[in-house]
């Protein structure tokens, strides 16, 4: 006999939105517009849900991540999504070293799907532990100083209480930029964070870190390979600030696990939408209280993923900020859309 919770279909789109704004996110790379891969489960009963991550940059073309999820769809099918977790532990059992893109966004669109089925909204069979979370801004990448200047002022004239800038990624650029912020802002009335994508050296991260540690700097974020943790290690002892991962390259619980121990970051940073979906980031949340360290889920990208990972977010404990993409214009594309419209949009709020 059929069960509502059974998966009958599993469908996935690739496209770039017309509202896709060209952007760079470090001062080397050319302005891209990022195509969003989309994938909708539906369930017997009529539930469904939706998920989505991003591509088109280092080499990502528009329909890779679809094909992931193609290539898993007969063990999709037929599944109960009631229990979940174990099918999502199967496929990342099976499909060895991440990132798994593929299987993560399967995973958090049989979450939505079943949390419509049952009535509740993911953050509540999470735990519900919050309502609200405080807002970083998070920006593009400029080439000139005065961009940067600019779109500070507009984002805090907006009321965010926190940005982080995809840096220029040129060591003296930056540096400035760093001495500018604290010195316009030193009082850490605003918080600030950097973004390097892994560009720097390690010499350049230290010397970025530690002018960073004089201002009102909360973290810096992915200055080196995530896969050095060596160098993790020796910049997280040398540098006052806060240091994190990317949070895209290296994923799982081993790996996660490893790098936190040997303390190469001050907190850990994943994305549920490439890191194993929420059945994963529910360890890596209990992992990461375990260990006594914060978390900072990464959530830049089209609403459904941004979503995906706010639900975690307010459903347990452990994160201190979501990522906002700001402008969020070009990223709204989920919310008109009527391959996922109202997917994951389950009455939260970011403030």
């Amino acid at each position: 006999m059929a069960d509502d919770l059974d998966i009958t279909r599993v469908r996935g789109y690739a496209l770039t939105p017309e509202q896709s704004v060209p952007t760079r996110y470090h001062g080397r790379m050319d302005r891209a517009a990022m195509n969003i891969e989309l994938v909708r489960v539906t369930l017997a009963g009529g539930a469904e849900g939706a998920a989505s991550y991003l591509s088109g940059w280092a080499g990502r073309a528009m329909g890779c991540f679809v094909n992931e999820v193609a290539a898993i769809a007969e063990q999709i099918v037929g599944h109960n999504a009631g229990r979940r977790a174990a099918l999502t532990q199967t496929l990342l059992e099976e499909a060895g070293e991440g990132p798994w893109m593929g299987i993560s966004m399967v995973d958090c669109a049989m979450w939505d799907a079943y949390g419509r089925a049952v009535g509740q909204p993911v953050y509540r069979l999470l735990g519900g532990y919050r309502e609200r979370i405080p807002v970083y801004a998070s920006t593009e990448a400029f080439l000139t100083m005065e961009e940067y200047l600019d779109v500070t002022k507009r984002f805090i004239a907006m009321g965010y209480p926190a940005i982080k800038f995809h840096m220029n990624t040129d060591p003296d650029f930056d540096l400035e930029l760093v001495a500018l912020i604290t010195s316009a802002y030193g009082e850490g009335k605003v918080r600030f964070m950097t973004d390097q994508e892994q560009l720097c050296t390690f010499d350049e991260a230290v010397r970025l870190g530690q002018a960073m540690s004089k201002g009102p700097f909360d973290w810096l974020e992915a200055p080196l390979p995530d896969t050095d943790l060596d160098a993790y290690v020796a910049l997280n002892e040398a540098v006052d600030v806060d240091i994190l991962n990317a949070g895209n390259i290296l994923v799982g619980l081993d790996n996660w696990r490893e790098g936190l121990s040997r303390k190469a970051w001050s907190r850990l940073r994943f994305d549920v939408c490439n890191a194993g979906g929420i059945s994963t980031a529910v360890k890596a949340m209990g992992l990461a209280k375990a260990m006594n360290v914060p978390v900072e889920i990464q959530s830049f990208g089209y609403q459904t993923a941004q979503l995906a990972n706010l639900h975690v977010m307010l459903g347990m404990v452990g994160n201190t900020w979501f990522e906002h993409p700001a402008p969020s214009a070009p990223f709204d594309y989920p919310a008109r859309s009527p391959h996922c419209a109202g997917r994951f949009g389950l009455c939260v709020r970011a403030t």
